[in-house]
């Protein structure tokens, strides 16, 4: 390599050069700092109200969630009551019919005891009726048979 001397006006006139093109990139490189800067602002900001956001949601949820868990355990006793109702008017209705049956026992068993008397009865009655109309019958015989024997 040829050793090649430049003039001092030359050196400065690069050296402004050089001195320039770092002061540009300083001020991009500054420029840039700041651009990301504000992007990484942005961007933080962004993430923090999409994390606000989800913990509203979040406690939407939990919020609707128990509602529903309070809703399905009303749901749940009213249904337990219902069934303890029909179960009780169930039971009612079984005591009653019980009740009813017995009534009716109690009146079959009266009513068969008064036929039984009064078939009792009837039978006397005739035995006793059938005992009269013999003893009229013999009566009348033997009234007959003095009358004949009278002739």
């Amino acid at each position: 390599m040829p050793l090649t001397f430049e003039s001092p006006e030359a050196r400065l006139s690069e050296e402004m050069e050089r001195e320039h093109e770092i002061r540009n990139l300083k001020e991009t490189v500054g420029a840039l700092r700041e651009a990301l800067e504000k992007q990484k602002a942005g961007t933080a900001s962004e993430v923090a109200q999409a994390v606000a956001e989800a913990h509203s949601e979040i406690r939407d949820l939990k919020a609707t969630v128990a509602e529903m868990r309070i809703e399905l355990e009303r749901r749940k006793a009213a249904g337990e009551e219902a069934v303890q109702k029909v179960m009780a008017q169930s039971a009612e209705e079984a005591r009653q019919a019980k009740g009813s049956v017995q009534a009716l026992r109690d009146q079959l068993e009266t009513e068969r005891a008064k036929h039984a008397e009064a078939e009792q009865l009837q039978k006397r009655t005739h035995r006793d009726q059938t005992a009269e109309l013999e003893r009229t019958i013999q009566t009348l015989r033997a009234e007959l048979e003095a009358k004949r024997g009278q002739k």
